[in-house]
């Protein structure tokens, strides 16, 4: 069973992780809700699930289908709530932190790390760049956020430790900490959109000494909106 724990991200972070990172798009339709089950089909690029968690003595437990395209839009024209998202994955010490974009029924940043044990999921320690964490926080899901909306803007802070957190990630740098083994994504992802250019071939690196000062403009104008003089 994958175990996930899921926080907050400030938009400027997202964007700056989307610059640097190729992404995917997701679609996911939700059915009706039920007390000990809930289902729902996803399309992913160009492949269509079909997917069902239990909630038993033992926990939860999530089946996957494969279903053709044609089906899974089918099923997405009968849900009873849909959200649209795009994911980057970015490296963290031996895993990936799933970095989500929710593009409808709102737009919402979140990023999620999942884990094979329990063990694993109690001792991770989240770098600076991620936000408040929403694990237990059931608005947050993709099925609470599908069929009940989600009110209200919620506060990220920033910081810049936050900031040089997210840039040592994006130069592949990790406390010894995150190094710990984490759950690998399990289908490989196919490029939505290329994020470096390309001139003559060869692929342009973003000046990260650059983004860094912009990110930092970018925060102090927000810390200066909130608080007025």
């Amino acid at each position: 069973m994958t175990l996930r724990r899921r926080f907050l991200l400030t938009p400027s972070f997202a964007r700056l992780i989307r610059r640097e990172r190729d992404s995917l798009r997701y679609v996911e339709g939700f059915f009706p809700e039920q007390r000990d089950r809930s289902s729902w089909v996803r399309l992913k690029e160009d492949r269509g699930l079909l997917i069902l968690k239990t909630v038993g003595p033992g926990g939860e437990a999530e089946d996957e289908t494969v279903i053709p395209i044609g089906h899974a839009q089918a099923l997405l024209d009968v849900c009873a709530g849909e959200v649209n998202y795009t994911r980057t994955a970015l490296p963290i010490g031996g895993g990936h932190a799933l970095v989500d974009e929710i593009i409808r029924p709102r737009v919402l940043h979140l990023v999620t790390v999942e884990f094979a044990s329990d063990g694993e999921a109690r001792g991770f320690r989240p770098p600076e760049w991620f936000g408040p964490e929403v694990t237990a926080d059931a608005r947050y899901t993709n099925q609470a956020i599908a069929l009940r909306g989600l009110d209200g803007e919620p506060e990220i802070p920033l910081s810049d430790a936050a900031l040089n957190s997210l840039i040592d990630a994006l130069e592949g740098r990790f406390p010894v900490q995150a190094r710990m083994a984490l759950n690998q994504p399990k289908a490989k992802q196919v490029p939505l959109t290329r994020t470096k250019a390309q001139i003559s071939g060869e692929a342009v690196k973003v000046n990260l000494d650059e983004i860094e000062e912009a990110m930092r403009r970018e925060m102090e104008k927000t810390l200066q909106k909130g608080n007025p003089t």
